[in-house]
């Protein structure tokens, strides 16, 4: 296992584009073309954690965040382990300490999560700077 201290400002994540060729997120030019998709169904963006639904929900614009996970639905993990009370709660409650390791993969020189973006956005948030990441393999 490889720890590496990270910006968080530098941790990118991936979102939902496209399921079947249906347009989920309208055009940002903070959003970048991800190369990840090897799925024709799914095609995703990737996109600083900053300007993503994710973190605009913890900010305290939940429009765009709700929905986004209903319009990706399974693909973004709503009604699996995502859900916006399950997400409240977690912000209402979060404690760094009990936080579980963020995950990320480091592809064409960015940080790119695999697992945490929730808690990446709280983090940024709640004006933490930088954080230990395992980089992973993907």
């Amino acid at each position: 296992m490889v720890l590496k201290k990270l910006l968080l400002d530098d941790i990118y994540c991936k979102l939902v584009y496209k399921i079947n060729n249906k347009q989920i997120l309208k055009e940002n030019s903070n959003y970048e073309k991800c190369y990840c998709c090897r799925n024709d169904k799914v095609k995703h963006i990737m996109c600083k954690v900053r300007y993503s639904p994710h973190y605009t929900y913890v900010m305290g614009n939940k429009k765009n965040y709700i929905n986004y996970m209903k319009s990706s639905g399974i693909y973004a993990g709503y009604g699996l382990e995502h859900s916006f009370s399950k997400y409240d709660n977690l912000i209402k409650n979060f404690d760094k300490s009990k936080m579980g390791v963020i995950k990320c993969v480091l592809r064409s020189g960015k940080y790119i999560l695999v697992d945490g973006v929730h808690r990446v956005s709280i983090l940024l948030n709640r004006g933490i700077e930088s954080e230990m990441v395992k980089m992973v393999r993907n």
